[in-house]
């Protein structure tokens, strides 16, 4: 039987949505030198979270100060919002 390669980590955060990226930056916030592991199913990280999401920007600048002079490219400001309600009439 061959061995197993293994990559050992303080604490492994599983899936990288709002509450397991959150956990695992303000870990690392808290103690830098915690060894951080995050998986994730989807192909990148925030693949399934960002497609299209509208979010609440006010917890990201708690969590990340300043994210906003540097915003990553699926970052666009929303212009207005708009709802529509169907009824019968």
């Amino acid at each position: 039987m061959s061995e197993r390669e293994t990559m050992e980590y303080d604490v492994v955060v599983v899936g990288a949505g709002p509450a397991g990226l959150s956990f695992a930056i303000r870990l690392k916030q808290l103690k830098p030198d915690t060894t951080v592991c995050v998986i994730e199913k989807a192909s990148t990280i925030g693949a399934q979270i960002l497609s299209g999401a509208v979010i609440e920007p006010g917890p990201l600048d708690a969590l990340l100060p300043g994210w906003r002079d540097h915003p990553p490219p699926v970052c666009v400001p929303a212009g207005e919002d708009e709802f529509w309600l169907l009824s019968k009439t």
